[in-house]
């Protein structure tokens, strides 16, 4: 499969759609350090996912797109258990974690995806590549690891579902691309978030059921309405268009810049102050951004762009 539509670039080597995604992802943390003081968490992630549903099913519109075959609803629904899957892991394993040591775990997703092309046979990885993950996967490292203290029992299993969610991720990545390429970044979005809300209700509902609505403050109600517009459909959006025009290998390495982004978000909202070695960690998760996705021969800079994608039995033109 190729990938080429053009996108909105800054420099050259900057993409600005998965570079936007994940600095609203970053955001989500500030918002969610509030509303989860008053929400528990498996209910402010329903409430998060039924709100970005109602929103995408404004956004997306009713006007006429590809038709929802039964091989569509098959690649929709791989979408939506993995986009479930992550956000039933996320929060199971940032109960057990810190913030911090579980966005550098998710932040091996994108390592998992470019194994899984390599072993796939999907895509060949130059060693520039490799370099750049390894890069960027230091500088995460120092970015989240300036705060941390402590490594119990409970604290290695909330790392080891950390991990199952950035699994989850990278499948959800690769599910979306295809899928943004038939319906839309918009659509394909929508219908994933569909089938996690309906995965997740069996454990969400009855808790959501018994919130204390009326004792729940602005602010809280404030950093949930964050988490499932910008942060959730806007990133989401943006995230599946960039899957589908850049193609999966580009793509995932912009998820070393979401805990960079989370902790200088933090710090700008929250007051929370960054150690030398975070700013250290910045710098060289956007050296490994720029390693793994820059430095390219110059045949394969420009890529042509598909005229069709094929899902599912359904053809259709690439599109946001």
């Amino acid at each position: 499969m190729k990938y080429g539509q053009q996108l909105w670039t800054l420099p050259r080597w900057v993409r600005l759609e998965p570079l936007a995604a994940v600095i609203l992802w970053g955001g989500i943390y500030a918002g969610a350090k509030v509303g989860l003081s008053e929400i528990p968490p498996l209910g402010f992630t329903y409430l998060r996912v039924v709100l970005a549903v109602c929103v995408l099913a404004l956004a997306s519109g009713s006007g006429r797109s590809a038709p929802l075959t039964r091989g569509l609803w098959t690649s929709i629904g791989r979408a939506g258990l993995a986009q479930a899957a992550f956000q039933l892991l996320l929060i199971a394993g940032l109960a057990r974690t810190t913030a911090g040591t579980s966005a550098l775990l998710l932040a091996a997703a994108p390592l998992m995806t470019a194994g899984w092309l390599a072993l796939s046979g999907r895509e060949h990885l130059p060693g520039r590549h490799w370099a750049g993950l390894g890069v960027g996967l230091a500088g995460v490292a120092l970015v989240v690891r300036g705060g941390a203290s402590g490594f119990g029992r409970e604290q290695l299993l909330g790392n080891l579902i950390a991990l199952a969610a950035a699994a989850a991720w990278a499948a959800y990545s690769l599910a979306i691309a295809p899928l943004a390429g038939v319906l839309g970044a918009v659509r394909a979005t929508k219908w994933s978030m569909l089938v996690a809300g309906l995965v997740i209700t069996p454990f969400a509902f009855s808790v959501t059921l018994r919130l204390p609505w009326a004792a729940i403050s602005w602010p809280a109600w404030a950093g949930l309405v964050y988490g499932a517009t910008a942060g959730m459909v806007v990133a989401m959006t943006l995230w599946g268009r960039s899957m589908h025009a850049l193609g999966p290998r580009e793509t995932m390495v912009y998820v070393y810049l979401e805990p960079v982004s989370a902790v200088l978000i933090a710090a700008a909202l929250l007051g929370e102050r960054l150690a030398p070695g975070q700013l250290v960690g910045a710098a060289l998760t956007f050296a490994g951004v720029w390693l793994a996705s820059v430095i390219q021969p110059a045949s394969q800079r420009t890529r042509p762009a598909p005229t069709e994608v094929t899902v599912g039995g359904v053809t259709g033109r690439p599109g946001g």
